[in-house]
């Protein structure tokens, strides 16, 4: 499966929320200091002030909820999909909709309860907020879950006119689902408008059994080439272009399905004998893609037969020097496996990429 995510904004949405919590802090803690030091001034400045801190809190605290907060949705989301293959691609927090899953079964905007509680849900309403001490702690947590039909339905008539953009005259209909996504939240089904998934494959109804149901359905979804024209739109490298990168034909997530959490103390045990050589474990970019690869011809050469195809000048980031060049390279392409876009070719943030600069090859 390919995954695609906006590693920019989500970067930018957590240092936001980060800097609003530390000013509104400050900003009270001065208030508080002023209010008891000046009385007599403080008055109309704490009357103004105050409702602009007690609002950035309130949206400090929201936005962790939805970019800080565990279980994170795209990790989730992540482990709940592993293992579908090449014909999936999904967009995280790029196109009009948080999560976008595209299969050929069609076109799934995906809205995440992230709530950790019980719910039932009749037709279009979710109930499990009543009482005065609860809608209030709610508010205040900012995790009222309101109604996630209604930001389901949002969700899929945006991307439904990027679809009819790209796809006028596919007849590819936008589906909308409500997955959750934390293991103690539980809901109870009575006919709801939209089907209501759990990310846990081993709870039903589940997202995995949910597409595995629908398998055998006919419903219209976009093609590669109007894929590639989304790539496009977003300034993202094409299927087209990572095949004319190099990258190896094949279902290539298959071999590295494996969270890196569930395999990392297993390096050890697989690595090659160490024969006192040292071999090369190299990091290049092209583009806003990494290339991270073991050396087996003279880096130089690596280098041009890869920039023969590529769209972009190809640069060296990082070498590291190894005497188990296998069993970096094995560590490296399971520590990034969520980011990876074919092959050994990885959208990196910068974050990843000062950690790879970093890096000397030690093993954990």
């Amino acid at each position: 499966m390919r995954v695609v995510i906006n590693e920019a904004q989500v970067e930018r949405n957590r240092k936001i929320s980060h800097i609003l919590f530390f000013v509104s802090l400050a900003g009270m803690g001065a208030g508080f200091f002023l209010t008891w030091t000046r009385p007599a001034d403080s008055t109309s400045i704490s009357c103004f002030i105050l409702p602009i801190l007690l609002f950035m809190t309130l949206m400090s605290v929201r936005m962790a909820n939805t970019w800080i907060r565990e279980p994170r949705p795209v990790n989730v989301l992540a482990d709940a999909l592993k293992g579908l293959g090449q014909k999936y691609t999904i967009f995280h927090y790029l196109l009009p909709a948080p999560h976008v899953l595209v299969g050929p079964e069609g076109v799934f905007t995906i809205t995440t309860v992230w709530q950790d509680r019980s719910y039932r849900v009749k037709d279009k309403k979710w109930h499990g907020d009543s009482g005065l001490l609860r809608r209030l702690n709610g508010f205040m947590r900012q995790d009222l879950i309101g109604n996630p039909f209604q930001d389901a339905q949002f969700h899929a008539q945006q991307v439904q006119r990027l679809v009819d953009k790209i796809a006028p005259d596919s007849d590819v209909k936008v589906q909308p689902l409500v997955v959750i996504i934390h293991p103690r939240a539980s809901v109870e089904l009575e006919d709801p408008v939209f089907p209501v998934l759990y990310a846990d494959p081993k709870k039903r109804p589940s997202l995995r059994h949910y597409l595995r149901e629908i398998r055998d359905t006919t419903a219209p979804t976009l093609t590669l080439e109007q894929l590639d024209e989304i790539d496009r739109m977003y300034g993202l490298v094409t299927r087209q272009e990572l095949e004319q990168l190099g990258a190896e034909d094949g279902d290539e997530d298959e071999a590295y399905e494996d969270d890196f959490d569930d395999v990392a103390d297993s390096d050890e045990d697989s690595a090659e004998p160490d024969s006192g050589e040292l071999g090369t474990v190299y990091v290049l970019k092209a583009g806003q893609l990494f290339h991270i690869a073991k050396a087996t011809d003279p880096l130089e050469d690596v280098i041009a037969s890869l920039q023969d195809d590529a769209p972009g000048e190809i640069e060296l980031v990082h070498t590291i020097e190894t005497p188990k060049p296998d069993a970096v390279e094995g560590y490296l392409h399971r520590r990034y496996n969520r980011k990876r876009q074919k092959g050994a070719w990885f959208g990196l943030s910068k974050k990843d990429v000062s950690w790879l600069k970093s890096y000397s090859g030690e093993l954990k």
